[in-house]
């Protein structure tokens, strides 16, 4: 018959404490790693309305064929099921056929604090033969 070593088989407590420090380590930062990703992925989609919110305000300008005021027009627009506020400025250009528009879109959080998401700088200029509503005569 042949003769079988009990000798200590396994891992000793101190080990095991080990291996569960490392682990939870690293389980730590995985969490930390996955909240900073989901953060990131909100940023993004906040921008990323916003700056619709603010390109279909352009369009509706150039469409609209009117020169923004200079003490500039708010208002409120609705996307992906959020209100965004929005807020377009007017500046005159040396070319009188031009107008010079910023366009902000803030969006309020629960708390009601207000960050701007997105600026838009666009020109609107009026076609050959075209007199835009609200200037004076060229």
């Amino acid at each position: 018959m042949s003769r079988h070593d009990f000798g200590q088989r396994g891992f000793t407590l101190l080990e095991i404490l080990v291996a569960l420090a490392v682990f939870s380590i690293v389980a730590l930062t995985a969490l930390t790693n996955n909240n900073v990703i989901i953060d990131n992925s909100r940023y993004i989609e906040d921008k990323t309305l916003a700056h619709w919110v603010a390109m279909n305000k352009a369009a509706e300008l150039q469409l609209a064929g009117n020169w923004v005021k200079k003490e500039g027009e708010k208002g409120v627009a609705v996307m992906a099921g959020r209100s965004w506020n929005w807020q377009a400025v007017g500046q005159n250009t040396p070319d009188p056929d031009i107008q010079l528009v910023e366009i902000k879109v803030v969006s309020a959080d629960e708390s009601g604090n207000q960050a701007v998401r997105t600026d838009l700088t666009l020109y609107l200029g009026r076609p050959a033969g075209y007199q835009l509503q609200g200037t004076q005569g060229s």
